[in-house]
C-alpha cells in the first residue's frame, strides 16, 4: 500500500464541512471524509512545529520529556524505508526539512515558499495553486510503494485566493471583504467593529475554498493515475487557527483554546468496509505514528495510552480507548481533555464542559471547583505517566470525570 500524509498548518475546523460547516463548501474534503474515516475528537499536544514532528515522525508526546530523546532510526520514515517504500518529504517550510527525522526521508523537496504576492487571478498563479501542481508532478513519477508526506504552511501566511473566492461568502448587504493578502495577527480591541471580524472570515473561507480546490485536483489526480484503490491518504491540521474566538486573531500560540487546538483528521483507507465511518474516542498525534507503521509494513507496535493505532478505530476493533488526552503550551500552560471536560491550566485555570461547549465560550470553574480540583490532579498524574512510561497504570476515570454532571 502507499500512502500520502497532507499536513496542512492553521487548519481550522470550523471552516471543514466535514467537521460541521455548513457556511464555507468544500466537497473534496467531503469527498474525503464520505471515502474515508472522521476523528472528530483530534486535538495536538502542543503547538511548537518542532515537538508536533516530533509525535508525529517518533510517536513522543510532548509531555513526555523522560529518557533520551529518539534516534534517527525510530523515525517514521525510516522504519517505512526499511520496508522497500519510497519516502518523500515535500515542504513549502525549509526548517521542517531540518527536523529531527526528516533525514530517514528518501528525498526531501523544498516548495516554494509563501511569501507577499499580488492578488492572484487564478487558482494556478496561487501559493497553494503552484505547489499543488508540484506535488502531483512529484506523485506521477513515483514509483509503488511510496510514502508521501506534505507539510503544506500557506493557509497561515498569505490568503492570496482568487477575489470571487473570498467575495462568495459576502451577502448582498454585507461590506466588501477585506483586500489584503497579509494574514493578520493581533489582539481584537474592545468595541472592535463586527464587519472586521466577518471580513476575515470571509478572507479564510476564501482561502479554504482554494485548499479544497486543489485537494480536490490532487484526489483527481489519484484517480488517473489508478493509485486511489493502492493509496492510503490522511488529511490532518498542524494548529488551528484564532479567528476571534477568544479576542485574537492569526497564528497565535500562547493559548490552548479549542480553535487551536481542536483541529481535522480525515484518514481513507482504501476498503471499502471503513468509508463514511465517525469516531468521537479523544485521539492525537503521536497515534500517526504506529497507524502509518501498521498500514505501510504492517508491523504493529504495542499499544499506549499517549500512541496507539488508529485503524483498531477505523475498524470498529477496540473494545476501549483511552479517556483522557494532555496538552503541553507554552509558559508552563497545560491541557487535559476528557470526553465530558477540557481543563487549561498556567497563571489562571479554566474549565468548559464537552462536547457541547465545542469553542469555550462559558468557563465554569468558579461553579465546579471540584471538578477543576480533580481535572488539576488527573492532569498531574497523566504528566508523570507520560514521562515515566506507565500511562497504562492509570486507574479508569470516575464517571463526574468521564461523563460529566447528571
Amino acid at each position: 500500500m502507499n500512502g500520502i500524509c497532507l499536513c496542512i498548518d492553521r487548519l481550522h475546523a470550523g471552516f471543514v464541512g466535514a467537521c460541521g460547516s455548513t457556511w464555507v463548501q468544500t466537497p473534496a474534503l467531503d469527498r474525503v471524509a464520505a471515502d474515508g474515516f472522521v476523528l472528530d475528537q483530534f486535538h495536538v499536544d502542543s503547538l511548537d512545529v518542532q515537538s508536533l514532528y516530533r509525535s508525529y515522525w517518533f510517536g513522543r508526546h510532548a509531555l513526555d520529556r523522560g529518557g533520551p530523546e529518539p534516534s534517527g532510526n525510530q523515525a517514521l520514515a525510516a522504519l517505512v524505508r526499511e520496508h522497500g517504500v519510497r519516502t518523500v518529504l515535500a515542504t513549502d517550510d525549509p526548517a521542517v526539512a531540518l527536523l529531527p527525522g526528516a533525514e530517514g526521508f528518501d528525498e526531501r523537496i523544498l516548495l516554494p515558499e509563501p511569501g507577499k504576492l499580488e492578488r492572484a487571478r487564478s487558482v494556478d498563479a496561487t501559493h497553494l495553486g503552484r505547489v499543488f501542481a508540484q506535488i502531483i508532478q512529484k506523485l506521477e513519477s513515483l514509483k509503488c510503494p511510496f510514502f508521501l508526506w506534505c507539510h503544506l504552511s500557506s493557509v497561515g501566511r498569505v490568503w492570496d485566493a482568487p477575489w470571487e473566492m473570498r467575495s462568495q461568502y459576502a451577502e448582498a448587504d454585507d461590506p466588501d471583504p477585506p483586500t489584503e493578502d497579509e494574514v493578520p495577527c493581533r489582539r481584537l480591541q474592545e468595541g472592535e467593529d463586527p464587519d472586521l471580524l466577518l471580513g476575515i472570515a470571509q478572507a479564510y473561507a476564501g482561502q479554504m475554498s482554494l485548499l479544497d480546490l486543489c485537494i480536490g485536483a490532487l484526489i483527481d489526480a489519484l484517480a488517473d493515475a489508478r493509485l486511489d484503490e493502492e493509496t492510503a491518504l490522511a488529511l490532518v491540521g498542524l494548529r488551528g487557527l484564532a479567528l476571534g474566538e477568544h479576542g485574537y486573531i492569526g497564528p497565535t500560540d500562547d493559548r490552548l483554546d479549542g480553535e487551536l487546538v481542536h483541529v481535522p483528521l480525515l484518514i481513507r483507507v482504501p476498503d471499502p468496509a471503513t468509508t463514511s465511518g465517525r469516531s468521537q474516542e479523544l485521539v492525537q498525534p503521536p497515534d500517526l505514528y504506529p497507524t502509518w507503521l501498521s498500514l505501510l509494513t504492517q508491523h504493529a507496535l504495542p499499544a499506549q495510552l499517549a500512541a496507539a493505532d488508529l485503524t483498531s478505530l477505523i475498524y470498529d476493533d477496540v473494545p476501549f480507548w483511552r479517556d483522557r488526552i494532555g496538552l503541553s503550551g507554552r509558559d508552563g500552560r497545560r491541557g487535559l481533555r476528557t470526553p465530558a471536560w477540557y481543563l487549561t491550566t498556567g497563571l489562571t485555570s479554566e474549565l468548559f464542559a464537552k462536547p457541547d461547549d465545542r469553542w469555550e465560550v462559558n468557563n465554569v470553574a468558579d461553579r465546579h471547583g471540584d471538578v477543576a480540583e480533580q481535572l488539576a490532579a488527573t492532569l498531574g498524574d497523566y504528566e508523570a505517566g507520560v514521562s515515566s512510561a506507565r500511562l497504562d497504570g492509570l486507574l479508569p476515570l470516575g464517571e463526574v470525570l468521564r461523563f460529566g454532571l447528571s
